[in-house]
């Protein structure tokens, strides 16, 4: 007993002698890389600064009283070789806790990204749940920007990210995709949005508008907002996504936001044909009603549905039709599904897969309803007399 007890009482006199001290770490929130002319790469980081940390919500909201971020870089032959260079012109250690944005620029990911994603794996530091983008220009352009409510550029990718309507990969997903059966590759685009004082430049934030799309590990375009609206269906990564679109025959505009929505991918093969039917379940609510329609009226309830899996329909088929004309490449991963189903079928055509997949058929199969009355209201402004009822 008496030895335990002094053995408690040695452990309760060490000391952290391996400590790291806050105030010895550069915490990185970002960071970008670019191209440069000699086939070297440049690796910007944008890192707190501590002193401008406490108290500053107090002082100016948003703003936070001044900048709580700054950047420096460095070049080298990788990645590796420059976060060395780069440490070596900072008094602090690089600490990667907390960095949740990755961004290449376009010039670099149409050279190729799979041994700059290599390092992005095997380093532990770096989270894997951290997001991925490709920047429309120098992606270092983006960290310099001091936006005015959130805290720093990166935060606010890394929140528009987080939203449904948009297209997120995270640096585990982005590896995954790389090593998949088809090499084929989408990250989310970022644009610089135009500052609203053109004499303050950096006064304005990132933001994500499309789709760049890899085959090969090589960027080799980018699809529109539509287009990725329908990828994010076929990958049934929608949720609470505003629909708006015209009744038939008329310009009459009907927004809807959908509340759920369930797809399934169901394969087949009949005659060599490849065949992919894209099974989905939705439904929404009316948030806005530009007609003098009543939406409560069961007939044109009973039309509106129709035309919300028409537009549901569309914007699928549409999708995987221009990615199938213009690229080749299955960035819908149905090489995955019908792995499963027909694995020796597929196996005997896996290195001709990108252009099996450019000829698949593929039908959207719509299920949606629109929510009944209590959700639905007629439209605002318009008395019952003027409704006109189908």
């Amino acid at each position: 007993m008496n030895g335990l007890l002094l053995f408690i009482l040695t452990l309760s006199l060490t000391g952290c002698w391996d400590r790291t001290e806050l105030n010895d770490l550069a915490i990185i929130t970002a960071m970008a890389i670019d191209s440069e002319e000699d086939k070297q790469v440049k690796i910007t980081i944008q890192f707190i600064i501590p002193q401008n940390q406490v108290g500053s919500m107090s002082i100016s909201g948003g703003s936070g009283g001044g900048k709580r971020t700054t950047v420096r870089m460095a070049k080298g032959v990788d990645i590796a070789n420059t976060l060395a260079n780069l440490q070596q012109i900072l008094p602090r250690r690089l600490f990667w806790g907390q960095c949740k944005t990755i961004i290449f620029s376009d010039s670099l990911a149409k050279a190729g990204l799979k041994e700059h994603a290599d390092y992005l794996v095997r380093q532990p530091q770096i989270r894997e749940r951290a997001y991925v983008f490709v920047a429309k220009g120098k992606a270092s352009e983006a960290l310099r920007l001091i936006p005015p409510l959130e805290r720093n550029s990166s935060e606010v990718v890394r929140e528009l990210a987080k939203m449904p309507i948009s297209y997120a990969v995270t640096v585990e997903q982005f590896s995954i995709m790389l090593n998949s059966r088809t090499k084929a590759l989408a990250l989310p685009l970022i644009y610089i949005l135009p500052p609203v004082d053109p004499k303050e430049p950096t006064q304005t934030i990132p933001y994500i508008k499309g789709t760049a799309i890899f085959k090969n590990n090589k960027m080799i375009g980018e699809i529109s907002e539509i287009e990725t609206r329908g990828l994010l269906w076929i990958k049934n990564l929608i949720e609470k996504y505003t629909i708006t679109f015209k009744l038939q025959n008329t310009d009459t505009l009907i927004s809807l936001t959908p509340v759920k929505a369930h797809v399934n991918l169901l394969p087949s093969l009949h005659n060599g044909q490849w065949k992919m039917t894209v099974k989905v379940k939705t439904s929404g609510d009316i948030v806005q009603n530009g007609s003098m329609l009543n939406p409560t009226d069961l007939a044109f309830l009973t039309e509106l549905n129709h035309q919300f899996e028409e537009e549901v329909k569309g914007r699928i088929e549409f999708s995987v039709q221009e990615v199938q004309k213009k690229f080749k490449t299955d960035i819908f991963d149905f090489a995955t599904v019908f792995y499963r189903k027909y694995p020796k079928q597929w196996e005997e055509v896996k290195e001709e897969w990108n252009e099996i997949f450019a000829h698949i058929e593929v039908n959207a199969e719509v299920d949606a309803h629109i929510n009944r009355p209590g959700l639905v209201n007629w439209p605002s402004g318009v008395s019952n007399e003027e409704v006109q009822k189908q």
